[in-house]
């Protein structure tokens, strides 16, 4: 037995000093690993964020790859930037849903890395996606708001004031895209109490910009002109040409509502021009169209022909098919009012082609963006799936190796316990006799004690009790002295006295004695009487008494001497505490009491 134990044991070193070995190359690999891993995941990281426009799904399937090479190197800072790459790549296609948790898993990690310029940007987004009204699924304004709330949050801990005021402008644009005009005015002004740097200089004037247009929406147009000049003239200071061309189209609305339409036409045509020349002909065409229609009103039908005629082949060429398609209904309208209906009703089908053209670009881009999205998903569930796989079979490894362990490690143990078992055994039985001696040996001692104890109760009782009958035999001539005394003469009074006295000082031991039985028993027999109080409730303490002189195998004799009444009295106090314990007739009492 003790051989197969030995080559037991020895196995399970070997195995263990084998998976040491092991693990130690595992080691020396995963360095190797570390350092190609570090271009690698840079290149993937690279490869993601260039063809996130062009080709959505081989950039999310090179991103996946650096995300699980940041996983394998333990790298946070890694983890995080291919969770956010992700995540920019998923909300581009519009998949809201998986954007915003790879961007809440971005976030975790940026928390411990002490990241909160980050943080707060993540938040923007997420606000921005949840605020999203064409995307019914994740429209949640009240999610978007608390993410704003986060966003501040981070943007106060990070201590950057241009982040600060870059977030109150997300949150004014939040508010604004809500209508909620108020709120969005409010985060608005905050911005505008910090002065002016080059640094934050655009965000300043795309503040005052987006005020003086929300106070144009509710047609408060003498509040809104100073905050358009001002920007103006910030616009000239740091050549933001997006700003300035956006305030011209915007004095031009405020000044057609005031109805100074020369003061509107000369900045609608600024507009123009400055757009065309930085070649943002969207915003080109919207303001030839207001100016369109502000010729239109003061019924120069020929001038807004013009205007409309040049704006509907600029953005048929650009293909803006939106504007393209509202010129030409303006057109129609210009000739219908001039009576020509021919060219009016040429215009008129003009305008219903290509509106029907906007909407079937506008839904097969929505198709498009749907069905990338739809890919991307199906994507990353067969991605989960394998990973899930190779983690099944990563743990079924692990467990037929702990499985293997154990087995060798209770075989072990069993051998051994059934050497230590064979051992014990013989060393049990033959304890066991000796024991079993020495047992019957205490167990006799204990009897005599325990016989020699009762026998001393019942001597003290007894004794006690006769001290008790002498004390009754005292009292009787005591009290026929004291009868002589009140029948005496005066002066024989006081020497009487002092002889009582005297034998009752003699005799106050007996008095003692008695308080002392009563303490005694009470101390001796306490467990005694406490089982009685458990099994029969509403038993006295006289009773109780009883049950210790029954117990201590007394007579009803010495009881009535102890308890100083009748033989009779004692009789049928047995027989009154027989029927409160329930005892049959032929049943003895003293077992029954022992036995409690």
């Amino acid at each position: 037995m003790r051989t197969i134990t030995k080559i037991l044991l020895c196995a399970f070193c070997m195995l263990f000093i084998n998976n040491i070995y092991t693990q130690n190359e595992n080691n020396d690999c995963d360095i190797n690993k570390i350092i190609t891993h570090e271009n690698r995941f840079e290149r993937l990281i690279y490869l993601a964020n260039t063809y996130s426009e062009k080709n959505s799904e081989f950039a999310f399937n090179s991103a996946y790859k650096a995300q699980k090479i940041a996983h394998k190197t333990n790298n946070l800072r890694q983890i995080a930037t291919s969770n956010i790459v992700i995540g920019d790549i998923l909300q581009k296609n519009s998949s809201y849903d998986y954007a915003i948790s790879y961007y809440e898993k971005a976030i975790e990690q940026l928390i411990m890395l002490k990241e909160y310029d980050t943080i707060y940007k993540m938040y923007i987004k997420i606000a921005d996606m949840y605020n999203d009204e064409n995307q019914i699924k994740n429209y949640d304004k009240e999610l978007s708001i608390e993410s704003m709330k986060q966003a501040i949050i981070f943007a106060n801990k990070s201590n950057n004031q241009e982040g600060l005021i870059e977030t109150y402008l997300a949150f004014g644009d939040i508010y604004y895209k809500q209508r909620k005009f108020e709120n969005a005015i409010i985060y608005y002004d905050n911005i505008l109490k910090y002065g002016t740097n080059h640094k934050n200089i655009n965000i300043f004037i795309e503040a005052l910009t987006k005020k003086a247009e929300m106070l144009i929406n509710i047609k408060k147009y003498d509040m809104a002109m100073p905050l358009i000049d001002s920007s103006l003239s910030l616009c000239a200071s740091s050549n933001n040409m997006k700003m300035k061309m956006n305030n011209y189209g915007l004095k031009a609305i405020v000044y057609d509502s005031l109805n100074n339409f020369e003061a509107a036409r000369d900045n609608y045509i600024k507009a123009i021009k400055l757009a065309y020349s930085e070649c943002d002909y969207e915003t080109c065409g919207k303001n030839m169209y207001n100016l369109g229609k502000l010729k239109m009103r003061l019924e120069t039908n020929e001038s807004a022909i013009n205007v409309f005629k040049i704006l509907s082949d600029s953005t048929d060429a650009f293909k803006m098919f939106e504007i393209c398609y509202h010129a030409y209904f303006q057109l129609s309208k210009c000739y219908a009012n001039m009576n020509k209906y021919e060219e009016a009703y040429n215009y008129f089908n003009k305008y219903d082609m290509f509106c029907d053209s906007a909407t079937n670009i506008e839904n097969k881009r929505k198709i498009e963006q749907l069905h990338i999205g739809n890919k991307l998903t199906l994507n990353i569930e067969e991605l989960k799936k394998v990973e899930q796989e190779e983690s099944n079979k990563e743990l079924l490894r692990l467990n037929w190796i702990i499985s293997i362990i154990m087995i060798v490690i209770l075989s072990s143990v069993l051998v051994v316990f059934i050497i230590l078992f064979s051992r014990n055994k013989l060393l049990y039985h033959k304890n066991k006799e000796k024991s079993y001696e020495q047992q019957l040996k205490i167990d006799e001692m204990e009897n005599d004690l325990m016989e020699i104890q009762l026998k001393n109760s019942k001597e003290s009782l007894i004794n006690m009790a006769l001290h008790l009958k002498s004390y009754i035999e005292y009292i009787d001539p005591l009290k026929k002295e004291v009868k002589e005394i009140i029948d005496s003469p005066d002066d024989e009074i006081k020497g009487k006295v002092k002889n009582i006295y005297a034998n009752m000082q003699n005799n106050i031991s007996l008095f003692n004695n008695i308080e002392s039985l009563n303490k005694q028993i009470n101390e001796i027999y306490k467990d005694f009487f406490d089982r009685l109080d458990q099994k029969f409730q509403g038993i006295t303490k006289s009773e109780k008494r009883l049950c210790v002189m029954l117990y201590l195998n007394m007579s009803s004799k010495e009881i009535s001497i102890i308890t100083n009444t009748t033989l009779r009295s004692v009789e049928t106090s047995r027989y009154r505490l027989r029927k409160k314990l329930n005892l049959l007739r032929d049943e003895d009492m003293v077992n029954f009491l022992r036995n409690i």
